[in-house]
C-alpha cells in the first residue's frame, strides 16, 4: 500500500513538471535560454545573456547646388549639404559648422535628432549665397562643412564655390 501511494505521488510531481523548460537544459530551441531573474533553488546562478553592442556612429554626407549644376558665385542661390547619420541613441544634438575659403568659419548650424541606434535620419543645413556676403566678398574656393553629434567629430566634405 506504501508503495503505490509512494508511485502515485512520483507520478503526480512529474505530470506537473512535464512541458515546462528547465533551467539546467536552458529551456525548448524554440524559445531559447530561460534567464531567471534571481537565484534559482539550487543556488546556482544562470548566465544572464550580454547586452549585445550599439551600432557604431556613422556619418555621411552629401552637396547639391542650387540650381543644379551651377557652380559660380553668380550662378548659386545655395548649397545644401545633406548629412545621413545612424547610430544616434536617444536626443542628439548635431552641429554643421560651414568654413569659407580661409581659417574663419562662416556659419554654424544645430538641428536636434532623436532616433533609435538602428535609423537612420537625414538632415539639410543650407548655405544661402545669392544676395549674401559670399559674392559681394569674392568667398571663392574650398568650402568645408564638418559634422559633429554632441560635440565629437562625425565626418566633413568639400566643396567649391567659383568666381
Amino acid at each position: 500500500m506504501k508503495a503505490l501511494a509512494l508511485a502515485a505521488v512520483v507520478l503526480g510531481l512529474a505530470a506537473c513538471d512535464q512541458g515546462a523548460p528547465s533551467v539546467t537544459t536552458g529551456g525548448t530551441p524554440e524559445e531559447g535560454p530561460v534567464v531567471p531573474a534571481e537565484v534559482s533553488w539550487n543556488g546556482i546562478t544562470p548566465p544572464v545573456r550580454p547586452t549585445p553592442p550599439l551600432p557604431p556612429l556613422v556619418g555621411k554626407a552629401d552637396v547639391t547646388y542650387v540650381p543644379e549644376g551651377a557652380r559660380g558665385l553668380s550662378d548659386v542661390t545655395s548649397v545644401e549639404v545633406r548629412l545621413r547619420v545612424s547610430g544616434i541613441v536617444g536626443s542628439a544634438s548635431v552641429d554643421a559648422e560651414l568654413l569659407a575659403p580661409g581659417p574663419a568659419a562662416h556659419e554654424k548650424h544645430t538641428q536636434k535628432v532623436e532616433a533609435v541606434p538602428t535609423e537612420e535620419r537625414e538632415l539639410v543645413f543650407s548655405l544661402p549665397v545669392a544676395g549674401t556676403n559670399i559674392p559681394i566678398h569674392g568667398l571663392s574656393g574650398t568650402w568645408e562643412a564638418r559634422f559633429f553629434v554632441d560635440g565629437a567629430p562625425l565626418t566633413a566634405i568639400t566643396f567649391t564655390l567659383e568666381r
